[in-house]
């Protein structure tokens, strides 16, 4: 399946998972203002933590090992059951911890013990959202788009339901506990999905691979760097919003990443869906060089017009998406928006170090530029206030963007 294709499946379901998006974005605003989205926010960067935890970071080697051996029905078989008995393992010992720790993980993330009971039933069904993250992972590794692009404009149109659901009857704790419930139906669609598909996916289907093991943990390692230290500082700098100017403010700064998130995630959604995999298949440097240039040339002009035109019409975009409680966040546009097309520009050659298993660059780069974020956030709040996070996005990767060159560069020479 070529990158025109892709995309079209692809723009398929993040127009869904875009409007999807809409609703809860603005249903939320309206129920629980700006306080309410930064609390949302603090709780979706945590479970993305114990997401990874629960899979064991192999859902990047899954689709690059899927895309490799799909025409090899053993080594298929090997790594979808491996894949599926690590996260098994690693869900269960997750599950009791966070169960067992629910109410300090409420007053560490939410500033208070209110929230226990939501990390408690996210603690007791995390084994569904696991194996979520393997089942589509498999889908995309054995490019099955159509399912793939099922399966996603599910979960969108049941996170509308149980979002909007939630926030009418229980306020903040609806939205919180509204991933959850769409987790373990999804988890049901999914079942359905390998049925029809005729992958056999149980955990102790056939007896793990070790040396399936050894491979994954290459991409697990890097999927792990990258998977914790994103949420981890983002949690960081909202805790710096909140400390220094309080929830309202941090609410604004996770307003204008939200926008970020659902626009660009066509863009992810086709890095993630085409590049890894059609990455991951090429063998020749000439043939490596031609699709990062073609990726250029399709991709970046798309991300500098929307996001263009999302500073254009930022005044109306706030009207629509939010409230007026949210219109102090307009300084936070411009260089929110510059910062993703470099972004996107940076990962679209990122994406080849994951490809092709250059772990110590990427980890190395990986942390570097973590902790220079987090740094600049630092400084830069300090003396610019809120708008300071957004001046510390883009330099960061900007800067990330001229690393990744020279580093892809040496590789394809």
């Amino acid at each position: 399946m070529n990158l025109i294709k892709t995309s079209f499946y692809t723009s398929i379901s993040t127009a869904i998972t875009f409007l999807s998006g809409f609703i809860i974005v603005k249903f939320v605003a309206v129920k629980i203002g700006p306080t309410g989205i930064a609390l949302v926010g603090q709780f979706q960067n945590s479970t993305t933590i114990f997401t990874l935890i629960a899979t064991a970071a192999v859902t990047m080697g899954v689709v690059k090992y899927l895309a490799q051996h799909r025409a090899e029905p053993e080594k298929v078989n090997k790594i979808i059951s491996t894949a599926f008995f690590i996260a098994f393992i690693s869900s269960i010992i997750i599950s009791i911890a966070i169960m067992a720790s629910s109410l300090m993980l409420s007053k560490k993330v939410f500033h208070t013990s209110d929230y226990w009971l939501v990390y408690f039933l996210y603690g007791l069904l995390i084994l569904t959202v696991a194996f979520n993250a393997i089942f589509s992972s498999i889908l995309n590794g054995l490019k099955e788009i159509k399912w793939f692009t099922i399966i996603n404009i599910c979960t969108s149109l049941l996170g509308v339901c149980f979002t909007v659901i939630g926030a009418y009857f229980f306020d903040v704790i609806g939205v919180l506990l509204s991933g959850t419930a769409t987790a373990f139906v999804v988890f049901l669609i999914n079942i359905y999905a390998f049925r029809n598909l005729r992958i056999q996916w149980y955990p102790f289907h056939s007896s793990f691979d070790k040396e399936t093991i050894k491979i994954l943990s290459r991409f697990s390692l890097m999927a792990a760097i990258s998977g914790f230290l994103t949420p981890a500082v983002q949690i960081l700098i909202r805790d710096k919003i909140i400390n220094n100017y309080g929830m309202v403010e941090a609410g604004y700064w996770q307003a204008v990443t939200k926008i970020s998130d659902y626009y660009l995630g066509f863009i992810v959604s086709v890095l993630s869906v085409y590049y890894m995999p059609r990455l991951s298949e090429i063998t020749q440097k000439k043939e490596l060089r031609k699709e990062i240039v073609s990726g250029y040339k399709i991709i970046l002009p798309v991300v500098g017009a929307i996001a263009f035109f999302i500073w254009l019409f930022r005044h109306l975009v706030m009207k629509i998406l939010f409230t007026a409680d949210f219109f102090p966040m307009e300084p936070l546009f411009k260089f929110q928006l510059l910062g993703d097309f470099f972004k996107i520009g940076s990962w679209l050659l990122a994406y080849t170090l994951i490809a092709k298993a250059m772990t110590k660059a990427f980890i190395i780069t990986e942390i570097i530029f973590s902790l220079s974020y987090l740094a600049l956030s630092i400084i830069l709040i300090n003396h610019f206030g809120i708008i300071g996070a957004t001046y510390s996005f883009c330099i960061n990767y900007a800067l990330y963007w001229v690393i990744m060159f020279i580093v892809v560069r040496n590789r394809i020479k």
